[in-house]
């Protein structure tokens, strides 16, 4: 018989490098029964598969996580952050259309087909 396999939920976002832009998460956590790894507020670098349906919560799978040291409740908490804003999305699946490119003509957008991530 199969064991039972335990994880945190976490509800958080994804910053992106422009402010004012946050991306809601479902972020899931393997963790021993009865223990969530991450107080509340803990900023962490996170890798991880994710599943983005359109106009609803991203849902995230860790495999990799890193909290940012010292107490998420000092006041002083983020000073002490870097403001990394290269954020990595890898992604295997073919492009279905031509790419478009933003106002700025920098910013490239084009769709990718690529199977679903689904947590169970």
């Amino acid at each position: 018989t199969a064991s039972p396999t335990y994880y945190c939920h976490y509800n958080t976002v994804l910053q992106t490098c422009h402010e004012d832009v946050v991306i809601p998460v479902d972020l899931r956590v393997y963790s021993p029964p009865g223990e969530c790894l991450l107080p509340d507020n803990t900023v962490a670098h996170v890798v991880g598969r994710i599943f983005a349906p359109p106009s609803s919560k991203v849902l995230m799978d860790v495999l990799s996580i890193v909290p940012y040291p010292r107490d998420p409740k000092a006041d002083n908490y983020e000073d002490n952050i870097l403001d990394d804003t290269s954020v990595a999305i890898w992604g295997v699946g073919a492009v279905i259309n031509n790419a478009e490119y933003g106002a700025d003509s920098k910013t490239c957008f084009f769709n990718l087909a690529v199977s679903d991530y689904v947590q169970d």
